[in-house]
């Protein structure tokens, strides 16, 4: 999804700001998406899952784990959904994005992601319980 130089620079500010971040404290991307024309979320689904097994099993300490949302009320588009993947820390975010966009069997993967759905944004949260 993100090339690696870019990768590379937020996982560089991201050190820097998460230096001191709380053992309660994770770290969550949230993707806002559309299923592709002529997919569906079943299609969504199969491809997650295969993700979430993959970088689980390629990331040192695992405990991934990826929640996808659809809405039940407000903006109730077809097709719409949101990923939302949490990590341990930045470090794991990290090793999950290289071992996909590095690996063929990543690359594969992505590319069933890619064709399930289309993300048009993201973010990046420090998450923390309360």
């Amino acid at each position: 999804m993100k090339s690696i130089l870019a990768r590379t620079i937020a996982l560089s500010i991201l050190l820097g700001i998460c230096g001191g971040v709380a053992a309660d404290t994770t770290v969550r991307v949230v993707y806002i998406c559309a299923v592709n024309d002529g997919k569906s979320l079943d299609d969504v689904r199969a491809a997650n899952s295969e993700w979430v097994k993959f970088v689980n099993a390629a990331v040192e300490g695992g405990a991934i784990t990826s929640t996808i949302l659809t809405p039940m009320v407000g903006d109730l588009s077809a097709g719409r959904f949101i990923y939302a993947d949490d990590f341990p820390n930045v470090e794991s975010w990290s090793a999950a994005g290289d071992a996909t966009t590095d690996t063929a069997e990543g690359r594969a993967i992505q590319a069933a992601l890619d064709a399930a759905g289309t993300c048009a944004s993201n973010s990046l949260y420090s998450a923390e319980s309360s």
